[in-house]
């Protein structure tokens, strides 16, 4: 899950460091950090803003500002749609669905920090300074039901399929235990409920050796014939609608759906 941060003795390190009443501006490294041996190591992918963030919440700041090299969070890949416009507003979830999804402006360990504390965060851009940018807040006021719409390509879905599952306690624990085991990240998972089915998307890099452990752990039920098959359909890709006010407004599927059919997609999971 990425580096914890001993934030005790963090705080402890701060308030020797910067009187409570310091008046001026701290510049401080990003990026880097100490282990608990005091051994020089990094914060990993995206870890200045993690750092910003961190020293954010250790300062207890009014708010937090990510200066970088877009105007804010686009409400869709602009490679792909051209006329994505910038969000407003949004909330801490929405932005945590949309960076775990695919969008890159934000990362989620970023946002860890602030949400704690309830730190408004700014994503505002370096280059452009007078644009309003995005901000990330609890409470945002932003009416669109919808916020985004972002994608992960390059996925594989593996289908375990059998009359043998249904009503068995413990047939999702094996089968999510064998994929943990081999360090295989599950990326969304989809069931019927009648529990004949399982179905879960990885990446795609990791697709056979995904199917060959999932085979491995249930080798007697498809002995058995009480699992039919485990199946692999490859070069798939998820797509994620984000939003808060989706829930309990009616017909924000079905207008997915329909534009879907309309481009002749076809929907593998949901």
């Amino acid at each position: 899950l990425g580096p914890g941060i001993q934030w005790e003795e963090s705080r402890a390190k701060m308030r020797e460091l910067v009187p409570a009443d310091y008046k001026g501006t701290l510049i401080i490294t990003g990026f880097i950090a100490s282990d608990r041996r005091g051994v020089q190591t990094t914060l990993g992918r995206n870890g200045s803003d993690f750092s910003g963030s961190i020293f954010g919440a250790l300062l207890d700041s009014a708010e937090i500002q990510i200066w970088t090299d877009v105007d804010g969070v686009l409400s869709a890949d602009p490679r792909r749609v051209p006329d994505a416009t910038i969000i407003d507003s949004l909330s801490y979830n929405e932005a945590m669905e949309l960076a775990y999804f695919g969008a890159k402006v934000i990362h989620p360990q970023t946002m860890a920090p602030a949400v704690g504390s309830s730190i408004p965060i700014w994503i505002r851009n370096t280059f452009a300074p007078e644009k309003v940018g995005t901000l990330i807040c609890a409470d945002p006021k932003s009416l669109l039901p919808v916020k985004g719409i972002t994608s992960i390509e390059k996925t594989a879905l593996i289908n375990l399929e059998g009359a043998g599952m249904i009503g068995v306690p413990g047939t999702a624990n094996r089968l999510f235990g064998a994929l943990r085991e081999e360090g295989i990240s599950v990326i969304l998972i989809s069931q019927g409920s009648s529990e004949h089915s399982i179905c879960c998307a990885i990446p795609q890099d990791q697709a056979e050796r995904a199917a060959a452990v999932v085979r491995a752990a249930f080798e007697r039920e498809l002995k058995e014939g009480q699992i039919q098959d485990v199946d692999v359909t490859p070069d798939l890709a998820i797509l994620a609608a984000v939003g808060d006010g989706m829930a309990g407004q009616p017909g924000v599927a079905a207008k997915v759906f329909n534009a879907l059919g309309s481009a002749s997609v076809n929907i593998k999971a949901i």
